[in-house]
């Protein structure tokens, strides 16, 4: 925990979001803010983030900015992170750039608990589906999400080995469905769709669940689907 003589012992914890503006981010600021939690929301946009409260803190600025990640690390107790970039060929690396920094700054502020998002696709082997969904997924892994998912999976070696207490949680496709509950487990599961407020409860959930800490944590709504050539249309166009 971060030494902040303005801070009393009666302080609420303070969570930083990393990623805070983007639609899975502001549920997640949200959610937290409902269960009493102070937040502090890194965006690169202040100005378009939507969320006001007396316990939020909403510092502007890039995530792959030593100063500012170090700035937002030394306001909190925690750090969450649902960094997220659109399907790109393009060389993708923010995901480990932003996790590098905040485990640099965790350290030197004394930081423990960091919970990161990444994706079910991340694995390099498409399972699920018959055989005409999984040829599209492997022909999209292979081309939109390469990069994306390449960059993911440095993020998850650098906080799998960072020796801080580290949860990495893979969802599926995420929709805008309202939240149902969620489903959890350390190995591949069969949902192949999740809520993003049911991620956002995930996350803060596991935020303090000792079982988790070390662990993947594979997550999905049990139920929802999305309707695959739709999906990906949205997630390339998006930009």
């Amino acid at each position: 925990m971060s030494d902040d003589p303005a801070r009393s012992p009666a302080a609420p914890r303070r969570v930083l979001v990393l990623g805070a503006n983007g639609p899975s981010g502001r549920r997640t600021v949200q959610q937290a803010l409902d269960r009493g939690l102070a937040v502090v929301a890194l965006t690169r946009h202040p100005e378009a983030f939507p969320i006001r409260h007396e316990r939020l803190e909403v510092i502007g600025g890039d995530a792959t900015d030593p100063s500012t990640m170090d700035s937002a690390v030394s306001r909190s107790d925690a750090v969450i992170s649902v960094i997220g970039v659109a399907y790109t060929w393009s060389p993708v690396d923010v995901y480990s750039g932003a996790a590098r920094l905040a485990l640099e700054s965790m350290r030197r502020h004394g930081l423990r608990r960091i919970v990161v998002v990444t994706s079910m696709g991340v694995p390099r082997k498409v399972e699920e589906g018959g055989p005409v969904r999984r040829v599209l997924l492997q022909a999209f892994r292979s081309t939109f999400t390469k990069t994306l998912y390449d960059d993911m999976l440095r993020m998850e070696d650098m906080v799998s080995t960072s020796g801080l207490d580290w949860t990495i949680v893979r969802p599926p496709g995420l929709s805008d469905d309202p939240a149902r509950g969620y489903e959890i487990a350390g190995s591949r599961l069969d949902s192949p769709a999740m809520s993003r407020d049911d991620l956002a409860a995930s996350l803060l959930d596991l935020l303090d669940d000792d079982e988790w800490v070390g662990r993947i944590a594979n997550v999905a709504t049990p139920g929802l689907r999305l309707e695959l050539i739709p999906t990906i249309r949205k997630e390339v166009l998006k930009r």
